[in-house]
């Protein structure tokens, strides 16, 4: 979290919150891992079978991309949660100094509000998913369980933008531009 407020000099909910998104994150960082290893794994094997018995291995290549995109849209809340994610600043500088703690607050009340209307439209089509029963054609598997991925990035985000206008000392610093 935020290195320039030491834990103590945070209330305590803000520490209690704090140290639920820190664990939040470490899992969510670990899922992503875990699914970039598994795609990995299913890229080898495929390669394998193919030198070894002249074809590849059945669901392999679909494995891999299932397992890359949990990786990938984990990574959304993962972003929100060490400040990487992208942010348009152009417009920083007409907004005055002593303004900026409130704009901040409002910009994560907006974001949690964004978040949570994509949550809502996630939810939405993953139950259409599993109304009509979809599967992956090659696989024979349901593909609602992969797509809840959608629900929990928007939720995680969400509830993190929401902490954070609520203890703004929570909130990342934002990754220093390279210049």
């Amino acid at each position: 979290m935020n290195g320039d407020i030491a834990l103590d000099e945070r209330s305590g909910a803000a520490r209690a919150v704090g140290r639920f998104f820190e664990l939040l994150t470490r899992a969510e960082c670990v899922f992503a891992v875990t699914c970039l290893c598994i795609s990995a794994g299913a890229l080898v094997a495929d390669i394998v079978s193919r030198e070894l018995f002249s074809y590849g291995l059945f669901g392999s290549l679909r494995v891999a991309v299932y397992a890359t995109a949990l990786a990938a849209l984990s990574g959304f809340a993962i972003c929100v949660a060490t400040g990487t994610h992208l942010r348009v600043n152009a417009l920083d500088a007409l907004v005055p100094v002593a303004w900026r703690p409130l704009v901040g607050r409002v910009g994560n009340v907006l974001a949690f509000a964004i978040c949570m209307y994509f949550a809502y439209w996630s939810l939405f089509y993953v139950r259409q998913t599993f109304r009509i029963g979809e599967t992956d054609p090659s696989l024979g598997i349901k593909v609602w369980p992969i797509q809840c991925i959608l629900i929990w990035m928007f939720v995680s985000a969400g509830a993190r933008y929401i902490a954070y206008a609520i203890f703004p000392e929570l909130e990342p610093r934002e990754a220093e531009p390279v210049q």
